[in-house]
């Protein structure tokens, strides 16, 4: 869809572009070596599109690899943790089901990560806003979700994931 299509637009573009962003990479090979996955609140609010998310996430992954010429380019998926450890909401805990579960698939085992987000949701109390779609706009949250893929991102790396 369009908005796929924009992304990858904007990747090409950062990657070709680089030098100018950065001059100091300026004239240096340039090399995409891994990809985070951090969504999945809208796929929650709808059962139809949840019973197909790991199907689709399965497609995502081969698409954005194939489109971007990296075939084995790692991945890191984040859970939509949006609720916490006391979430009951039953799609949202299938949706997260199904992200974990991309991960534990055959052709995705060693290039593809999953990482838990649940614990780091902090209460509106705690936070700047009540926003739970966007984690109540917690910075820590936000740190500690980011902080984790790129631990997931460096482990797949050294496992030559890529």
């Amino acid at each position: 869809g369009p908005f796929y299509n924009q992304m990858i637009g904007e990747a090409r573009g950062a990657l070709t572009t680089i030098g100018t962003r950065f001059p100091n990479l300026a004239g240096r090979p340039v090399e995409l070596v891994g990809f985070g996955w951090h969504q999945g609140w809208n796929d929650r609010i709808n059962e139809a599109f949840v019973n197909e998310y790991q199907r689709n996430m399965d497609h995502f992954i081969r698409d954005v690899r194939r489109d971007l010429g990296t075939p084995n380019m790692p991945f890191v998926i984040a859970e939509t943790g949006m609720g916490g450890l006391v979430e009951k909401n039953k799609r949202a805990l299938q949706l997260m089901d199904a992200q974990a579960a991309v991960a534990e698939e055959g052709e995705f085992k060693g290039n593809v990560a999953f990482v838990g987000t649940r614990a780091f949701w902090r209460a509106p109390e705690e936070s700047p806003s009540d926003q739970s779609y966007h984690w109540n706009s917690n910075g820590e949250t936000y740190y500690l979700i980011v902080h984790s893929m790129g631990t997931a991102m460096v482990e797949l790396l050294k496992r030559g994931g890529k």
